[in-house]
């Protein structure tokens, strides 16, 4: 008489079983980017301050002169930085059932966006057009004659390809560029390190920073997992809010 019921008991089991197993690789393969908690306190570098050369010369000369000057290009800035995290199932209340770590050759992207409610999970980002980058500069006064406009730093389409959560980006699809290493320009290329693609939501432009785990950076002294450099307005003091997402890799 009880046999039925508990049969169907182990069915039900058996299917939920199931359904969670799906749930789980789901998870691992396809999660959205998320907004990054940036911690601790982050060093700012504003550059070096340049002595200027001197010269004592006799009246009734002409003396003859080149004079050079790396200017720090307050159009720009960068963000250099290392990414930790873990992979979890919680619920709306940062609740967890269960926790895994990261892998020690952790990959992923770092995106940074004036955006602070970027969607994902659309597909809405894409790449960013040559249209949609000319309107990004002019929010920061640029000209289409600046060399240093946003169109004419991000000059290449070579890089790898990536997934923007469950959508892809094909390689050699975007403009983008290669961040230096060791104080030494750096092909953009599939294989470089520290490439950086120029994406587009339905409003701004979004900056996807693509994680190489350890590897030295600009200065060949300390190990980043991610350099990327943003736009800004070089008129404004106080610098524009950008926000800060992280996608995690296997």
């Amino acid at each position: 008489m009880n046999s039925k019921p508990k049969n169907n008991n182990f069915l039900f089991l058996y299917l939920f079983l199931l359904i969670l197993a799906g749930t789980l690789s789901l998870y691992l393969a396809n999660a959205d980017p998320q907004g990054a908690t940036i911690s601790g306190t982050p060093s700012v570098d504003s550059g070096p301050n340049k002595t200027p050369g001197s010269r004592t010369d006799a009246g009734g000369k002409i003396i003859t002169l080149t004079l050079n000057l790396q200017q720090q290009d307050t159009a720009w800035k960068a963000y250099v930085g290392n990414v930790t995290g873990t992979y979890v199932l919680q619920n709306a209340n940062n609740d967890s059932i269960y926790q895994w770590p990261t892998s020690a050759s952790i990959t992923g992207e770092v995106y940074i966006s004036r955006n602070s409610s970027l969607n994902f999970s659309s597909g809405a980002i894409t790449c960013a057009s040559n249209a949609q980058m000319v309107t990004e500069q002019s929010v920061f006064g640029m000209s289409a004659s600046d060399t240093d406009n946003v169109n004419n730093t991000f000059n290449s389409t070579n890089h790898t390809s990536f997934n923007v959560g469950t959508n892809p980006i094909a390689q050699n699809a975007c403009r983008a560029i290669a961040l230096w290493v060791n104080n030494t320009l750096q092909a953009p290329s599939a294989s470089a390190v520290f490439q950086e693609v120029a994406l587009f939501d339905t409003h701004t432009l979004v900056y996807a920073s693509l994680i190489n785990k350890g590897n030295f950076g600009f200065d060949n002294t300390t190990r980043y997992d991610f350099q990327a450099i943003i736009a800004e307005n070089r008129t404004t003091p106080t610098g524009t809010p950008y926000y800060f997402y992280l996608e995690l890799g296997p």
